[in-house]
């Protein structure tokens, strides 16, 4: 039973010594992102709120591709959708019955079962819009989203770049044995 219990504890303490050593491996591969956090904060960022104007854009190009070519139609609000799609059935001006794959653009309020006019690009139906809806409905939520990002953003890179500049005034004032030259004795290594 002693046996069992010396060959455990020597596991055990294997396990911790690699344990220990890939954490120090992994602070040594991930320090200089620590250096950088502020910067990769402030990347991360621009890349989200360049992202939320890009879904403005798209939803933009998709109004003008729509009231390019457009026809109207009463559809029906259908069941089976989910938060990002809400399904629709309509009849275009070709006598085409159509269930868009993607939904219907701005659906926000339809409940399945209702009926609702909506505009459609003509020449690609599956692009549909509820009527007297675009674009401009996506404008309050990306900006509150994008000024909520950089709330949380903003304080965060302020508050690693301090870190990181009272880090170097405190490693100012510590000598460190590189750097401790003695008049009285010659270097290491010096040649006579």
């Amino acid at each position: 039973m002693s046996d069992g219990r010396v060959a455990v504890g020597e596991r055990v303490r294997a396990l911790l010594a690699s344990v220990r050593s890939a954490w120090r491996i992994a602070g040594t591969v991930l320090a200089p992102v620590g250096r950088r956090a502020p910067e990769i904060v402030v990347g991360i960022g621009v890349v989200l709120s360049v992202l939320a104007v890009l879904v403005l854009v798209g939803a933009a190009r998709n109004d003008a591709a729509i009231s390019a070519d457009e026809g109207t139609a009463v559809a029906e609000v259908l069941d089976g959708g989910d938060l990002g799609h809400t399904f629709i059935r309509f009849t275009a001006s070709d006598g085409a019955v159509l269930t868009p794959d993607t939904g219907v653009l701005y659906p926000r309020g339809l409940e399945p079962g209702n009926y609702v006019v909506v505009q459609y690009d003509r020449s690609k139906p599956e692009l549909v819009r509820v009527a007297d809806r675009n674009w401009t409905a996506g404008l309050g939520p990306v900006a509150l989203g994008v000024v909520g990002l950089w709330v949380v953003l903003g304080p965060t890179t302020w508050a690693l770049a301090r870190r990181r500049r009272n880090g170097r005034s405190e490693d100012a004032g510590v000598v460190r044995p590189d750097d401790d030259v003695t008049p009285d004795r010659e270097p290491v290594g010096a040649v006579r």
